[in-house]
């Protein structure tokens, strides 16, 4: 009769440490997920504001300045084809190469939306595989092949 009792003394033991971690954990990644999605909104909210900024300057100071705001705010390791475009610009702004930055950066915010989203919810892996999997799909869709924005 003893051993009843220890063994559901240890199951109900075991039972409340397993309910308090994963309690934490669950509170933890909601405070991490709550703090990284509102940084990541301000992050693309300035990128929205600084994009026509930078399209509409008229000379080469103004530009150059709001590109070093955009830059500072790309992943140098990933966001290599916006800082090209932003570049490119700076150096020759024409209205083709306008557009070009505002397919990119339209791209790169979706793409960051919809990664958001992923992370947002109950199942948050490989996010980043399937925002771009959702995107694509969302591109084939609307009959798109490359770019978001036409002249």
């Amino acid at each position: 009769m003893i051993e009843f009792w220890v063994t559901a003394g240890i199951a109900a033991l075991f039972g409340t440490l397993t309910g308090a971690v994963v309690s934490v954990w669950s509170v933890s990644r909601n405070i991490k997920h709550k703090s990284v999605i509102e940084e990541r909104q301000r992050w693309r909210d300035a990128l929205r504001e600084l994009i026509p900024e930078f399209v509409n300057a008229t000379d080469r100071a103004s530009r150059e300045q709001v590109r070093h705001s955009i830059v500072l705010r790309l992943n140098p390791y990933e966001d290599l084809d916006a800082v090209r475009l932003v570049n490119e610009f700076v150096s020759s702004p024409n209205r083709a190469a306008g557009f070009s930055v505002v397919a990119q950066f339209q791209d790169l915010l979706k793409r960051d939306w919809e990664r958001a989203k992923i992370e947002a919810s109950p199942w948050p892996w490989r996010a980043r595989s399937r925002a771009d999997r959702r995107v694509r799909r969302q591109m084939r869709h609307a009959g798109l092949s490359d770019g978001v924005v036409s002249e």
